[in-house]
């Protein structure tokens, strides 16, 4: 939430008077960009400029704009320059050059029978309306037990149908299940927003029976889709760019001033026109509200069905800018439940990566919108998903309409959940109930600690938690647990022992599967743990009820600024949230008040300390310690004149060395999250009495000086080196201090259909999946710091998509028979494929994701 306080202040900035309208567009739009940070921002908004990207890092954002416009723009003192002539056409010739999207992991290739198929409408790969209206009667034709015939919820200005479908095991019963919307297109320029939403309609359809999550979400939810909420504006953009590419917005209302259009997404009753920031009193702007709130057709009949429904989730989908927007956009402001719209916004969004926040904070303010309409009146949770780059614009080639679809899907599936109970497995731990060195060995057994969590609206029946594993090494020595009915976004903890049996080789992966049982619908959950792996020996997230041996120690001399554990009050020199993705609290150096000034309870004539609890390390040859800090102490009047000091003892404390100084300037002075890490063995020695203090201390005059303190972690122990031979390893080091590892166990014959992927050393909680190819390669994609090794065809594991949890572990069984190429190829005795693994990296600066080391085996 650091990111308010700049916003801000940014908006209450003094906005110039405006000279004169913005002239209605008359010509080819241009992709311009304006220099200029928020102030710009507020300006271009105040003009009713149309805003397609802000990119306030750098300082620029970006507007469409003909001559007319770009004219009036720079005549308001606006610094701009022209980046694409004519976008329309940049759209259409891209379209019509590039070839048509192919599905990234077999068994997806969803709609293919349709006509015309998925990704295969007449502009550009696009469907154009005609096409949606057959799609939908295909999709019922296809499907009439689960999906309802295509009804109107209304016609729009030219008298076209708004069309609406709804899936569920009963279509034709309005059943007492919770209910949850997808609409797309109230903007004409962007049909992604209408495939990603059909996509997702037909993974429903597709795998229902045989997919447990799609067949729980028809049994247990009722879904409506509404793919084009704007049909007379999508269909001028046919007329104008038959092959796809057309930049209307709006729909085609007849102003009589010479302009055309009103803003659907801006003509809701809620808050309409509470601003002419958020939305524009101009009939020529972009976001040109109309005459009084639901003037429009379109936006009437969106209003009377969202009001004759009780939808509790629901997602208005749109195009560009790779987001997932959220309550409030009418005013800078976080929604009374953020804690709720955050849990389900984050889970929506940890595949896809999109940033998740109100959209007047991420975005741009925007008042009549379907979002605050839906929260404001109704209480529904509900987002706008901006889908696509900056680069995929506002029509994606047409290889990039799979994909982008991919991309959602599961975010859509978990909105949907949401709508009502959902039990899911927040959290996992693995404790070695052994001779307590930290690894995982034969003859020992294992803890598996899981906390089940209901991320959902409403409470949850009975349900059952149970772990299996396939393993020939090891064997679960517990029963099911029986979980009592949670209530909405609660948890309980649940707990499970697995046995290692004598012998089993170090590096072995041995696979756990979890299976969950909600109202009678099995979930697996597949995770693992490697024997002979190094095991967390301590895990602080200083979430837990007590302090948990931490303790303020001398040195603490400080007269203000003491060390205390809890919920920071943020301000320029520290941090407003803790680190850890799940929960509020951290140690921090002296708790301010809201809105307190810089200085007040930071460190002050002296030193505080904060000291861990004593770690019993003797007989390991290595133990490495990491934790993430945020210090400041480059502000008031005499900044960078202290250090923060991290130190190690080997005799409890008698003795300390230096493991890290930071400061008096260079990195790390100037607030935020940074990971640090050390191997204690290079600076003490590895005893049963180590401990690691944290010191900051204000020895100068007239600084400020603020610490923070969350995620301690040691690690220790080995990995085995697993099947196959180590090919292009270049790894490169990710926010867990070190590279990925990959390993390839089991048996490389064919016949034995015995293998699995495994890899190690990952940041905790992030996601990833395995990827596989017959040809070497060495490439570094966009956003990624690491280098992936497979060239040619790759396939990717993408259904059998990973979490690395509390230990930074992924594994995956692999099916020899079917190795997700398209078509997917079998393994065969004497070929040789290569492995290796893609992980998101969101702890990391700069880059977002990262690879693994790569594996090459040849089968038997």
């Amino acid at each position: 939430m650091v990111a308010i306080v700049p916003l801000l202040v940014g908006l209450s900035l003094p906005v110039p008077p405006l000279q004169s309208d913005l002239p209605a567009p008359s010509g080819p739009a241009h992709l311009v960009r304006v220099e200029g940070g928020l102030r710009a921002l507020a300006r271009l908004q105040r003009l009713g400029a149309d805003i397609v990207e802000r990119d306030l890092a750098p300082g620029g954002l970006k507007v469409l704009a003909d001559d007319a416009q770009l004219a009036f723009l720079e005549s308001q003192g606006l610094t701009t320059s022209v980046e694409i002539e004519d976008l329309a056409a940049h759209y259409a010739a891209r379209l019509a050059t590039t070839p048509p999207s192919l599905p990234l992991t077999a068994g997806q290739d969803l709609g293919a029978w349709l006509q015309p198929p998925f990704s295969q409408g007449g502009m550009g790969g696009y469907y154009t309306w005609d096409e949606v209206t057959s799609v939908l009667d295909q999709i019922h034709a296809a499907y009439p037990a689960i999906v309802g015939p295509r009804t109107s919820l209304g016609t729009s200005l030219q008298g076209r149908g708004i069309w609406s479908v709804k899936v569920s095991d009963t279509p034709g019963v309005d059943e007492p299940e919770p209910e949850v919307r997808i609409d797309s297109m109230h903007h004409a320029r962007e049909p992604q927003s209408m495939q990603t939403s059909l996509w997702y309609l037909l993974w429903l359809c597709e795998n229902y029976g045989t997919d447990p999550l799609a067949t729980y979400l028809v049994d247990e939810r009722e879904t409506w889709f509404v793919p084009v909420v704007n049909p007379d504006g999508y269909v001028y953009n046919q007329q104008q760019q038959p092959g796809g590419g057309g930049l209307w917005r709006k729909n085609r209302r007849d102003n009589g001033n010479g302009s055309t259009g009103v803003d659907l997404n801006r003509n809701y009753p809620f808050e309409w026109g509470y601003d002419d920031q958020g939305s524009s009193s101009n009939p020529g702007s972009e976001t040109y509200r109309g005459t009084s709130p639901v003037s429009e057709p379109e936006t009437a009949a969106m209003v009377a069905f969202i009001e004759g429904r009780e939808f509790a989730t629901a997602l208005s989908m749109h195009t560009y800018s790779d987001l997932w927007l959220a309550p409030w956009g009418y005013i800078p402001a976080y929604p009374p439940n953020w804690t709720e719209f955050d849990e389900v916004g984050t889970l929506a969004t940890e595949v896809n990566g999109y940033p998740h926040d109100p959209a007047s904070l991420l975005l741009y303010a925007a008042n009549g919108v379907t979002f605050d309409y839906d929260y404001g009146v109704n209480g529904t949770l509900a987002w706008t998903p901006e889908i696509g780059s900056s680069s995929d614009g506002f029509w994606p080639p047409q290889s990039r309409i799979v994909p982008l679809a991919q991309d959602n899907q599961l975010a859509l599936a978990r909105t949907a959940l949401a709508a009502g109970a959902w039990l899911r497995i927040a959290s996992e731990s693995l404790t070695e109930l052994g001779d307590g060195d930290g690894s995982y060995e034969g003859g020992e057994s294992v803890r598996l600690g899981l906390v089940v969590r209901n991320s959902g609206l409403a409470a949850s029946g009975a349900a059952t938690l149970s772990a299996a594993t396939s393993s020939p090494w090891a064997v679960v020595t517990t029963g099911a647990v029986q979980l009592t009915g949670l209530a909405s976004f609660t948890e309980a903890p649940a707990e499970q022992v697995v046995e290692l049996l004598p012998g089993v080789p170090p590096g072995t992966v041995v696979p756990i599967t979890y299976e969950l049982t909600v109202d009678g619908h099995p979930f697996l959950f597949e995770t693992s743990l490697v024997a002979g792996a190094g095991a967390p020996l301590a895990f602080f997230d200083f979430e837990a009820p007590g302090d948990e041996g931490w303790v303020v120690a001398g040195p603490n001399d400080a007269s203000t600024g003491i060390w205390e554990r809890g919920d920071p009050n943020g301000t320029a020199a520290q941090q407003e949230d803790d680190h850890s993705a799940i929960g509020t609290l951290c140690w921090f150096t002296g708790q301010g008040s809201p809105g307190g000034s810089l200085g007040e309870n930071d460190v002050d004539g002296g030193t505080t300390t904060l000291v861990s609890p004593t770690f019993a390390l003797a007989g390991r040859d290595s133990a490495r310690a990491s934790w993430w800090v945020s210090y400041s102490n480059d502000t008031g009047a005499s900044p960078n004149a202290d250090v923060f000091v991290v130190q190690a003892s080997d005799d409890g404390g008698a003795t300390w060395s230096d493991l890290m100084v930071l400061g008096p300037d260079g990195p790390g002075t100037s607030s935020g999250w940074t990971k640090y890490e050390v191997d204690l063995e290079d600076t003490i020695a590895l005893t049963d009495q180590v401990r690691v203090r944290f010191q900051a201390s204000d020895l100068g005059s007239g600084s400020i000086v603020e610490a923070m303190l969350d995620e301690f972690i040691l690690m220790a122990g080995t990995n085995g080196e697993g099947l196959g031979t180590r090919s292009c390893s270049p790894a490169a080091d990710n926010s867990a201090g070190g590279p990925a590892s990959l390993f390839v166990t089991g048996s490389a014959a064919v016949a034995d259909q015995d293998l699995t992927l495994a890899a190690v050393g990952l940041p905790l909680g992030q996601f990833g999946y395995f990827l596989c190819s017959q040809s070497a390669g060495s490439a570094t994609p966009p956003g990624s710091s690491g280098v992936l090794c497979l060239g040619g065809t790759i396939g990717r594991f993408r259904s059998q998509l990973q979490n690395s949890g509390a230990n930074g572990h992924m594994a995956i069984p692999v099916d020899l028979g079917a190795l997700p190429l398209s078509p997917p190829v079998a393994a065969v005795p004497g070929a040789t494929w290569i492995f290796q693994l893609w992980y998101r990296d969101q702890g990391a600066s700069g880059p977002t994701s990262n690879f693994s080391d790569a594996v090459a085996l040849t089968f038997e």
